[in-house]
């Protein structure tokens, strides 16, 4: 193009000028014909009906190129205007004229469209009018005019005035048709397309047509525009998404916003320039500008009220819902202090009692501490167990317990001082802070006025209970300065009470911190004892009565550490239960005791029995059955010759557990003996309903049997209900030949004791057994 134009201004070659010319009119409307379709043939292509219009617009433009240079070049023959390539320039123009209105139809905006109607309107009617004025009028006064002639004369002004009005709607509406480069080119080509119809057909008019001319290829720059338009529409829309606030409207003029206005000023301009000549189409033109103008301003107008009346409506609504919402907001505030009130009720208070739980009572501890540490005071602190709490329970149930501490718990409030702070610990277990403590002394009086508060029973649905409890306290300062240390020292005063038989209260005193110093140490050498393997198991013959023979024998667990120091059963065993200890411990002496007995009946003695005592925890632990299972798999001794051993109190404790569990015990063949029987809570409901094997008296009845004919009596009762009962008895520290005659006489089974021999190594009783040792006191 460029060298057309340079060609043209320097005067070349007239053959060669028109050869190049013809190459370009040709070749743009294939290539841009061909290059559209392919767009359209894209599957990511947007708007593939628009293009496919316009490339069928350029195939037409192309045909029209082909029949003129055909003529022109080819055969020679003088081209008369019009021809047949007239038809395929409308045509071409037709299917531009559709792929707008197809893309006005598609993009329509319904709140905008009588708006965007009269600003095309208007700059439309300024161009036709002009059109008339210049192009169209000038030809009606052609002497070889015909009818054909004038109508594709007209047409041209009428179809470029159209692509103009595709042009002016795509500027005016580029908001929702294509992105800026795609619409700057398709509006650049169509402008390029007019102003060369125009150039044309006014040389036409004016008959200064020359072939020469500046604007022949403007045509062709027009369709590659187009063409290169459409390969540009192929390019992703980038819409970032802003998290920011929108910017208000930019509220300078622009323009797109003046340029119907402009049309109409240059209109007025033509018609003052051209008043002399016939202006009657320019004047018209001017009329029906300036009615749509109006028609503008009054839909503005309406719509203006519209956007008014909307405006207020949703104020309105918008008040509505901000009132109802500020309604909703003040309730779900209350609610939610409500929530705040009760969470923190249920994070410091106990839900049963109402008391402050242990949560809130350190806190107020701590600020006791802080107060009294800075004004030189004292308080106590007052740690508080209920007596037999655990029987109420099993006898009455949990929910009978539960209103048992809530009654408690009214009669402490109302018997502490106003400045008094009651906890509920968990539990049966309460602490106090009894404040404004001068002196020790004035501890006991409150004390005892909550004993004698508590002297009266309480009545639970009818029934009625004496409680009584076990009460420890700790001074501050004396007994120590911090939460920790007070709470500790009151709860071993507390236990010191119970030890002393219940029912009473204790001062902390430095002899129960060398108590409970003394079982934490002990506590930490017996978990190394366990890892080190100290404990032992020594052996005591079981007899019996009639025959003398050794028919079993008892596993008794000792400690020895590696110093070579002796720790007595009676301390360790009952801080072992205390800190669960006794759950691996038993464990070990359990399979221990039952590997040995297996290799004693390997050995030719298959009718010893083997006694293993369970500690009430292991008995009633949730894995009993487990242990016991895989200890006999394990070692392969038989279940039949095993018999554990448990305490009366075990059993009255939780019988309903006690007596499920012994069933799963003896349904696997496993021997039950109620050891100590005598010294708990004897019931003989419970020997009764319990599947027991044997029955062991304790030894404090055997030992006064021989001088106390009461404990003889009782012997002698247990003896006898025990055989009603189809158990065997046992008696267990026998050492005297009298309390042997005594036993026979009365028909004792079994005897265990040192009358016969002590407790003895897994090697000393193997000699024993070898050796087949017999008394002959027993057999006489």
């Amino acid at each position: 193009m460029l060298v057309y134009y340079s060609w043209t201004i320097l005067g070349g070659s007239s053959r060669h000028h028109e050869l190049g010319l013809n190459l370009l009119s040709l070749s743009a409307p294939l290539v841009a014909a061909i290059t559209i379709f392919m767009i359209y043939l894209n599957p990511n292509s947007r708007d593939r009906h628009f293009w496919l219009l316009i490339s069928l617009g350029c195939f037409s433009y192309a045909v029209a190129e082909i029949i003129w240079l055909y003529n022109y070049s080819i055969a020679k023959v003088l081209v008369i205007y019009p021809e047949w390539s007239d038809l395929f320039y409308f045509l071409q123009i037709s299917f531009y004229i559709v792929a707008f209105v197809y893309q006005l139809w598609q993009k329509k905006e319904t709140a905008y469209q009588i708006k965007f109607f009269c600003d095309v309107a208007i700059i439309v009617t300024v161009f036709t009018a002009l059109s008339w004025h210049f192009l169209v009028q000038p030809l009606f006064s052609l002497d070889e005019l015909t009818p054909l002639l004038l109508i594709i004369s007209v047409g041209y002004p009428v179809g470029d005035l159209l692509l103009l009005f595709g042009a002016i709607s795509f500027y005016l509406g580029s908001a929702y048709f294509f992105s800026r480069s795609v619409l700057t080119l398709i509006i650049t080509s169509l402008l390029l397309q007019v102003f060369a119809d125009t150039a044309y057909l006014f040389s036409i008019a004016e008959s200064s047509y020359v072939e020469n001319n500046l604007y022949n290829p403007l045509w062709s720059l027009a369709l590659l525009l187009m063409a290169l338009a459409a390969i540009l529409s192929l390019k992703p829309v980038e819409k970032p998404i802003s998290t920011v606030l929108p910017e208000p409207p930019n509220e300078r003029i622009t323009f797109q916003m003046l340029l119907p206005y402009s049309t109409i000023i240059l209109l007025f301009i033509v018609i003052a320039i051209e008043q002399n000549k016939a202006i009657h189409g320019l004047i018209a033109g001017a009329s029906l500008s300036v009615s749509f103008i109006i028609a503008r301003q009054i839909f503005t107008l309406l719509d203006n009220q519209k956007l008014l009346f909307n405006y207020d409506h949703l104020t309105s609504v918008l008040e509505h819902k901000i009132e109802q919402r500020t309604v909703e907001v003040t309730s779900k505030n209350e609610q939610l202090e409500k929530v705040i009130q009760k969470m923190e009720e249920l994070a410091y208070y106990d839900v049963l009692s109402g008391l402050p739980n242990r949560r809130l009572f350190l806190e107020k501890l701590e600020d006791f501490i802080r107060d009294a540490k800075q004004q030189s005071e004292k308080f106590a602190v007052v740690f508080i167990d209920l007596d037999r709490f655990k029987n109420v329970n099993d006898s009455f149930g949990h929910e009978f317990g539960d209103l048992l501490l809530q009654g408690f718990s009214e009669k402490i409030k109302e018997n502490l001082r106003s400045d008094d702070v009651i906890s509920r610990q968990g539990g049966d277990e309460f602490t106090i802070i009894l404040n404004n403590i001068y002196d020790e002394h004035d501890i006991s009086p409150l004390i005892h006025r909550l004993q004698t508060a508590l002297a009266k029973p309480i009545i639970i649905n009818g029934q009625e209970l004496h409680i009584s409890m076990s009460i420890g306290i700790a001074v501050y300062p004396k007994d120590g300065e911090t939460t920790g240390e007070l709470l500790k020292h009151a709860d071993s005063a507390m236990y010191s009470a119970k030890a002393k038989g219940k029912n009473n209260f204790q001062f902390f005193s430095d002899d129960m911190a060398l108590i409970a110093s003394r079982k934490i140490a002990l506590e930490n050498d017996m978990r190394r004892a366990i890892t080190n393997k100290e404990f032992v198991l020594y052996y005591q013959p079981q007899i019996q009565v009639e025959t003398g023979n050794i028919i079993g024998m008892e596993a008794l667990i000792r400690w020895k550490t590696d110093d070579g120091d002796v720790v007595s059963p009676g301390e360790f065993i009952p801080l072992a239960e205390e800190t669960r200890l006794i759950l691996p411990i038993g464990e070990w002496v359990l399979y221990t005791a039952c590997e040995q007995a297996k290799k004693w009946h390997d050995t030719g003695h298959s009718h010893l029995k083997l006694a293993v005592n369970l500690s009430p925890l292991q008995f009633l632990h949730e894995d009993l059955m487990d242990v016991v299972k895989f200890t006999l798999h394990k070692t392969g001794f038989p279940a039949s010759s095993l018999e554990l051993e448990i305490t009366e109190g075990v059993a009255v404790d939780d019988a309903e557990i006690a007596m499920a569990r012994m069933r799963e015990l003896r349904e696997i063949g496993v021997r039950i003996a109620i050891d100590d029987f005598g010294t708990g809570y004897s019931s003989l409901n419970y020997l009764k309903q319990f599947p027991l094997n044997n029955l062991k008296i304790a030894q404090p009845f055997v030992q006064d049997m021989a001088t106390n004919p009461s404990d003889k009596a009782l012997v002698e009762a247990m003896v006898f209900i025990a055989h009603n009962l189809n158990m065997s008895v046992i008696a267990e520290g026998v050492e005297t030949e009298e309390q042997l005659a005594l036993l026979k006489d009365l028909g004792c089974d079994e005897i265990q004791g040192y009358l016969y021999s002590k407790p003895l190594s897994a090697d000393q009783f193997t000699e024993l057994i070898v050796k087949g040792r017999f008394s002959a006191k027993l057999v006489n």
